[in-house]
């Protein structure tokens, strides 16, 4: 990577849960969405699949200036959602419970690829990933969690006259 092309975190995302045995165990589909109130990908899968790994394709970000050098941080949000009958408590703690369990072994991931993806340019924040659970009957009887995890990125903002025109 350079500093005009950002790491891809949705595919690296959507790996992740291909390769994580847990969510292979209990077909969790990795999907996309556009935040917590577009969760089209999901609802459209949700006959096939009880369960997701659902990343929104919108982030957060922000530019700012570390050691004299410029970086993108963006903020990307990623739902870990599991459906559960509704009628028993049992299988709704069963249910956040997986999920909760799921989003430690990724995070345990994110503390292992830290140092590889720096290599390619991309800082994950590991030491501050913010969740929130879900909690009650979520989107027609899904339970689940939501966190955020941050990735700073070197930008070139170095003024170029070719991107300019001329008068």
């Amino acid at each position: 990577m350079d500093a005009t092309t950002l790491f891809d975190f949705h595919t690296y995302l959507y790996e992740l849960t291909e390769k994580n045995k847990l969510a292979r165990e209990h077909d969790f589909y990795p999907c996309s969405c556009s935040g917590i109130g577009y969760l089209e990908e999901m609802l459209a899968s949700s006959r096939s699949h009880k369960a997701f790994v659902c990343v929104s394709d919108v982030s957060e970000d922000c530019t700012q200036r570390h050691s004299g050098g410029w970086f993108k941080r963006r903020v990307f949000t990623v739902f870990i959602l599991s459906r559960y009958n509704i009628r028993s408590t049992a299988d709704y703690n069963e249910k956040l419970s997986l999920c909760r369990e799921l989003f430690r072994q990724l995070h345990s991931r994110f503390l292992i690829d830290e140092h590889d993806l720096q290599n390619e340019l991309a800082y994950l924040d590991v030491e501050n990933i913010r969740s929130r659970e879900l909690g009650g009957q979520f989107l027609n009887g899904c339970t689940g969690l939501y966190f955020m995890l941050s990735i700073d990125e070197p930008i070139d903002l170095q003024y170029n006259r070719d991107e300019w025109k001329q008068e």
